[in-house]
């Protein structure tokens, strides 16, 4: 039976996850890898928008409360920024997420 590396690997710096929580960090991770690819631009800058459900499809081994949980945490320490405004329509709670590069710079 093989176990290993069959599925595309979710990579997370051991410092990040020092700093922000093991969670936050492989969430903070995979969004700057989604925001490698999305060609969704507003305001200046690149947005990947994702239900939390969508969220909870990518990360299978979390609840989506944790999920929750965790994007409330990066989004109050201002790594995440989000907004609903983006949406076509008033009704859809998708939310839209870009990273604060700013706040991922080592410290000085």
């Amino acid at each position: 039976m093989k176990l290993l590396i069959n599925d595309s690997p979710l990579l997370v710096l051991p410092s990040l996850a020092t700093k922000l929580g093991l969670n936050e960090a492989v969430i903070l991770q995979q969004l700057h890898f989604r925001s490698l690819i999305s060609k969704n631009r507003k305001d200046g800058h690149v947005w990947v928008y994702k239900t939390y459900e969508e969220w909870h499809e990518e990360f299978p081994f979390w609840s989506e409360r944790t999920i929750k949980r965790t994007i409330r945490k990066l989004e109050e320490k201002g790594y995440i920024i989000s907004t609903s405004a983006h949406n076509k329509l008033k009704i859809d709670r998708t939310k839209w997420y870009r990273i604060d590069y700013e706040m991922c710079q080592p410290q000085s």
